[in-house]
């Protein structure tokens, strides 16, 4: 009988925690951390009635989640404006509370790379994420808003109404 030499168990042994490692890195997605306070938006987003953001069609387009998985903002319509709005490429999309929550789900998924994030997409949904929170930041619970909170994603825009995004990187 040939016995094996006592360094190949310890290759194998080797080999079996690497290839334990990389199943539980893929698993879970070896996610970042969330941006800071992530929770305390989810909750704010939570309690609206509503939410319009302007962007272009294809950053709205391209920050919804893929075809493994649909969240309930997959039903929002972009509606598109008038004007040198129009001209610039910008559409609006009215979301409720319960929507927004996902949408922005969805882009932290993609910004800290979990297990559904979409990498092509990373730095398109980072953009609209840090667009959204300072707005939904400045929501206070008790007091309705005069307007509907608005965040608007184009740098180069005009705001039109009171209340838009600040320009984040």
């Amino acid at each position: 009988m040939i016995t094996p030499h006592p360094s190949c168990g310890r290759r194998r042994a080797a080999s079996v925690i690497l290839a334990a490692a990389a199943v539980l890195a893929l698993v879970t997605g070896c996610a970042d951390d969330p941006p800071a306070g992530h929770e305390q938006r989810l909750q704010k987003a939570a309690g609206v009635a509503s939410f319009k953001i302007t962007c272009t069609k294809d950053l709205w387009e391209r920050t919804k989640p893929g075809r493994d998985r649909i969240d309930s903002h997959e039903d929002a319509k972009p509606r598109s404006l008038s004007g040198a709005a129009k001209e610039r490429g910008l559409v609006e999309i009215t979301l409720t509370g319960a929507q927004l929550v996902d949408y922005l789900k969805t882009l932290e998924e993609d910004i800290s790379g979990g297990v559904y994030a979409d990498q092509s997409a990373e730095q398109l949904s980072r953009r609209m994420y840090n667009a959204i929170a300072p707005v939904v930041d400045r929501i206070e619970k008790g007091r309705p808003p005069t307007e509907i909170p608005h965040a608007l994603v184009d740098d180069a825009a005009v705001p039109t109404s009171a209340g838009p995004s600040p320009s984040v990187n």
